[in-house]
């Protein structure tokens, strides 16, 4: 399995995926900003998953991000809000996000990928993630629910990860372009 490091050779800046001509679009359902390419799909990933799991074998690794929620001065309060998150431009929607983050985790599910909040990449800034449109919203958004009374939380926060293939992954790419 692949290990996370500085020579994770995931790129400093441009983690998002390339795509050459002969690509097409995807329709309304797809929501997630890119282009993929016409592959079949076999074991009934999606498009989305091929492309995915096809730029983990190109960059080695991506970043990926959690939204978490706690509360000041009690330890015990501490949440998930929005898991897995993957920002490829600060502009992504609520409804990208949570499109990636689903195809994400049905491909770890099936044992193809690895989502680590906990092994960030070295040397990668996490611009994109910490100026978004969707991060500030949340921060917004908690924020004004902290002003209530008995807030259950009034902090939100962001756990900075990676993923990258496993074996099965990388296995799943070679049948992919056999």
């Amino acid at each position: 399995m692949h290990q996370h490091n500085e020579h994770c050779n995931c790129g400093e800046h441009d983690h998002g995926h390339s795509h050459s001509a002969g690509h097409h679009e995807h329709d309304g359902q797809c929501s997630c900003g890119h282009t993929h390419a016409p592959v079949t799909t076999p074991h009934d990933l999606s498009p989305i998953q091929v492309d995915m799991l096809m730029a983990l074998r190109q960059r080695h690794c991506l970043p990926v991000a959690c939204f978490t929620l706690s509360k000041t001065n009690d330890d015990a309060r501490h949440s998930v809000a929005l898991a897995p998150v993957y920002i490829s431009a600060p502009d992504n929607s609520m409804e990208q996000v949570k499109q990636i983050g689903l195809e994400l985790s049905q491909l770890e599910d099936m044992d193809l990928l690895t989502l680590d909040y906990d092994i960030p990449l070295q040397n990668y800034a996490y611009e994109e993630y910490k100026n978004s449109t969707l991060y500030a919203y949340f921060k917004q958004t908690v924020a004004e629910a902290a002003k209530r009374p008995g807030a259950t939380f009034d902090t939100p926060g962001m756990d900075l990860g990676s993923m990258a293939l496993t074996d099965a992954g990388e296995e799943m790419i070679d049948s992919i372009n056999k």
